[in-house]
C-alpha cells in the first residue's frame, strides 16, 4: 500500500504514519544498495544548490547533503508536531539525514532503525514556481541585528513545488506533495563555484494541496 502526505519532509512523514518521536525510526537506506556519488562540485547559483539537494535525496548521499547549508541554518515546519517541535536546525537537520542515509552509523542513545523502513529509492521532483529574488528581511537593519551585511552578502527565497516517493523494503510506500521556500545565501567574499558560496540558509514546509486518494505501490 501507499500512503500520501502534503508535508515535504521526510522526517516529518515518518512521524506523522508511525506516530514515533523524532529519536524513534526514520526512514533509512540498505547500506549495501546505497549508489555511491562520484564526486561533489560547489554550487555556481541558486538554483543548481537546490539541484544538489534533490541529487542527494536521489542517491541517498549524505556527504554531499552535509555541504549545502549554512551554519545557522534553520528548518521550520508547516504544522507543529504532537510534542510542539516547530522548526530545528544544522544539527537535528543531519542527525535525521545520517539515519535516512547512512543507518549503519548508530549513534550511542539512538534506537536501530527497522528492516521495513530501510529506503529503496526515492523519487523527487522540485520544480521552482518563480526565480530567486531579493529577501531583503535577511539584511542586517536596525530590527535585525543579527542579519547579513550587503556588502558581503546578497540573500535569495523562491518557493518549489515538490513531490516525492519513497519507496521501502517495507509493505507501505510513502508519497509526498507539496511546497517549500528555499532561501539562498550568497558569500559574495568567494568566487563563482568555490566551496560554500551558496548555501541553503532556510528551508520552510509550506504544506501542500489536498490529499488525493493514494496510489498502489509500485
Amino acid at each position: 500500500m501507499s500512503r500520501l502526505r502534503s508535508s515535504l519532509t521526510p522526517v516529518i512523514l515518518t512521524v506523522a504514519v508511525l506516530g514515533t518521536a523524532l529519536s524513534g525510526c526514520i526512514f533509512s537506506p540498505d547500506p549495501k544498495t546505497t549508489p555511491q556519488d562520484p564526486g561533489y562540485t560547489p554550487a555556481k547559483s541558486e538554483a543548481e544548490l537546490i539541484g544538489q539537494l534533490k541529487t542527494a535525496y536521489q542517491k541517498r548521499d549524505f556527504d554531499t547533503f552535509t555541504k549545502l547549508f549554512h551554519p545557522d541554518y534553520q528548518f521550520f515546519l508547516n504544522v507543529a508536531q504532537p510534542d510542539g517541535t516547530t522548526s530545528w536546525g544544522l544539527t537535528e537537520e543531519l542527525r535525521i539525514h545520517r539515519r535516512m542515509f547512512r543507518p549503519e552509523d548508530v549513534q550511542p542513545g539512538e534506537t536501530p532503525v527497522t528492516q521495513d523502513l530501510y529506503l529503496v529509492s526515492v523519487d523527487i521532483t522540485l520544480t521552482a514556481r518563480d526565480a530567486f529574488q531579493d529577501a531583503g528581511v535577511y539584511y542586517l537593519n536596525p530590527s535585525n541585528p543579527t542579519g547579513f551585511p550587503r556588502e558581503n552578502f546578497t540573500v535569495t527565497q523562491t518557493d518549489y513545488a515538490a513531490s516525492v516517493f519513497f519507496q521501502t523494503q517495507g509493505e507501505t510506500q510513502y508519497r509526498v506533495d507539496g511546497a517549500a521556500n528555499f532561501v539562498v545565501v550568497n558569500d559574495l567574499s568567494k568566487t563563482v563555484g568555490q566551496d560554500g558560496k551558496f548555501l541553503i540558509y532556510r528551508w520552510e514546509d509550506l504544506g501542500g494541496p489536498t490529499a488525493k486518494p493514494s496510489v498502489p505501490a509500485l
